[in-house]
């Protein structure tokens, strides 16, 4: 039952935050939007490190994908982990293209957010309504 309360005050806060002012939202999500740091400034001076590391578990997880043939999965996460480890060690250039294309925002959900902010806030006001009343039936 506590875990229910928790999820229909959350609801309820992210409710009441999305009626609020439109401005308000807008200052809200330009906070939470800076850049806290650039994937190439940190693995720039570790990269050939993390490439070993990456082509070992890569390796690794292909050997024991070929003996659980079930967990057909880790042929995929291995054979990208190998691919990324050989990119760290034999093209460094691959990760400042990387950074470039991922710095450049193709759909800002801000936009979304705001223009739909009055129907999903009441909709997760009610929510939460729906999950206090759930825990009050349970007790």
């Amino acid at each position: 039952m506590g875990w229910l309360i928790a999820a229909g005050i959350i609801a309820l806060i992210f409710g009441l935050l999305l009626l609020s002012s439109r401005d308000f939202l807008a200052n809200f999500g330009a906070f939470f939007n800076q850049s806290l740091g650039k994937v190439n400034g940190f693995l720039s001076p570790v990269r050939i490190l993390v490439g070993i590391i990456l082509v070992i578990i890569g390796g690794w997880l292909i050997s024991v994908a070929f003996s659980y043939p079930d967990l057909w999965y880790l042929h995929l996460i291995g054979a990208l982990a190998l691919i990324f480890g050989l990119l760290y060690l034999f093209v460094p250039q691959w990760l400042d293209m990387l950074s470039n294309v991922c710095n450049q925002v193709l759909l800002s959900t801000d936009e979304l957010v705001i223009g739909a902010r009055i129907v999903v806030g009441i909709i997760f006001i009610l929510a939460a309504i729906y999950m206090f009343f759930s825990a009050y039936l349970i007790r």
